[in-house]
């Protein structure tokens, strides 16, 4: 089988916030080609550089400005710095008051990962690898010649070849995040990798480091090898060409593309057990529509840094009516079904945030655990099949990019009230539990990046 098409989920984060200062990146030969939109309605921050263009009224002034060059992947903060990927530098500013703390070069295009309290940071088409320590920048440890980098909590995987083509001879490696220190090595063919995707997981976050972690060394099959040594599982499933995950020691398989004759946006779902291989519940969910009616397919938005909305074997869909729904990945049992229909669109493991098509209509945020309606919000105004179409869910705040009369705008919603707190030009470049960074013109400067705190 050939690899899969679907991209990596940090490719997709960086293809996203590339396409918002009109710059697309494509990270492998999986890759899908991005939605573009229409250039009638469409507004980049290369189209308003150097334009001064009307204020929008802004509910509070950002706690501290700073310029950036290009921005790729989302901000975010660890400890008391937030991380600013700027073009090919890795900046750190101070998060009360903006000013550098560290700023770390890298010789290629690059996407970053965070794993407790370091930043791995890797070439995005194979390339360099570096550890970085997130409190001073320095480098605890770097690789040469990585390819298909995937981080973990603990661990960090990749494939390494020699030669190329068919000829190629790989292995995938994993190493101690920590370190550098080598776990493991695995013969594999040259599209082989550790998945990186997971259950409600948000780039550039890395997923937690289980048991085992799934494997696809020969292009064919879903293998479960031990993340600590190596050691294969019994757990096996075939690719589908679409997502492969482990989720509470299961290994986890989903096919996307329903058969020609199926109107209801069938998702096929697969597990067995990743130590023993013992099969476990398989069957089917939906994802939603776009507002012409096709399958959207994907159960979160891809421009949402997540695979899959939920926690733990907890997965969050839609129901062949068009329901939101929670199911248990272990019995397949349905944990709870919303009131009313809607699209998942993203969430965390306490909150789902709804839109009543994929690409269109209001907002609506449920409580993850019952699937209540916590709030609704009117219709943000832009479409979710725009390049400029941004959203977080954090433990505080709601955040979107929407759009009025074609001018870009980010409303950001109290999570237990629906309150807008703040409503900014520009476009959502990161949040976290009490703060969303905008980024908006910084006209010949560059592109300026502000912080508002909540």
């Amino acid at each position: 089988m050939a690899p899969s098409h679907r991209p990596p989920r940090w490719s997709l984060a960086g293809a996203a916030l590339g396409l918002l200062v009109g710059l697309a990146a494509c990270t492998g030969p999986r890759a899908e080609p991005p939605e573009r939109p229409s250039p009638r309605v469409e507004v980049t921050q290369e189209s308003l550089r150097g334009s001064e263009g009307q204020a929008e009224q802004e509910s509070r002034p950002p706690v501290w400005s700073v310029t950036a060059r290009r921005i790729d992947q989302p901000l975010t903060q660890l400890g008391q710095v937030v991380v600013v990927p700027d073009g090919r530098e890795l900046r750190a500013v101070d998060r009360s008051t903006g000013q550098d703390r560290w700023r770390h070069p890298f010789p290629v295009s690059y996407r970053y990962a965070v794993a407790g309290d370091l930043i791995v940071v890797s070439a995005n088409n194979g390339g360099p690898l570096e550890v970085l320590d997130a409190a001073t920048g320095a480098t605890r440890w770097r690789a040469e010649d990585t390819q298909d980098v995937v981080v973990q909590q603990q661990n960090v995987y990749n494939r390494a070849c020699v030669g190329t083509g068919r000829s190629a001879k790989c292995v995938v490696v994993a190493r101690d995040v920590r370190d550098g220190r080598q776990l493991w090595k695995l013969p594999a063919d040259r599209f082989a990798r550790v998945t990186d995707e997971a259950i409600g997981v948000r780039a550039p976050h890395a997923a937690p480091t289980g048991r085992y972690v799934a494997v696809r060394l020969d292009g064919r099959t879903y293998t479960t090898v031990a993340a600590t040594t190596g050691k294969a599982g019994a757990g096996r499933l075939p690719s589908r060409a679409w997502h492969g995950f482990v989720a509470g020691g299961l290994l986890v398989t989903t096919d996307h593309d329903p058969p020609r004759d199926d109107r209801r946006c069938t998702v096929d779902i697969a597990t067995v057990d990743a130590a023993t291989g013992a099969g476990g519940w398989s069957g089917e969910v939906f994802s939603g529509r776009r507002e012409d009616g096709e399958c959207v397919k994907r159960l979160a938005h891809d421009r949402s840094g997540l695979t899959m909305i939920g926690a733990g074997t907890r997965l969050v869909a839609v129901t062949a009516a068009g329901r939101p729904q929670a199911v248990d990945l272990r019995t397949g049992k349905t944990q709870w079904e919303a009131a009313t229909p809607g699209v998942p669109v993203d969430g965390d493991d306490r909150s789902v945030l709804v839109r009543r098509t994929a690409d269109g209509g209001e907002l609506a945020l449920l409580d993850a655990a019952t699937g209540a309606t916590r709030w609704s919000a009117p219709d943000p105004g832009l479409a979710g099949s725009s390049a400029s179409w941004r959203s977080s869910v954090t433990r505080r705040l709601v955040a979107v990019s929407g759009a009025v009369e074609q001018r870009p705008v980010v409303l950001v919603h109290d999570v237990s009230t629906g309150r807008q707190l703040g409503r900014y030009p520009g476009w959502l470049a990161g949040a976290g539990d009490d703060w969303v960074a905008v980024s908006h013109s910084g006209g010949p400067d560059g592109i300026a990046l502000d912080l508002y705190v909540f």
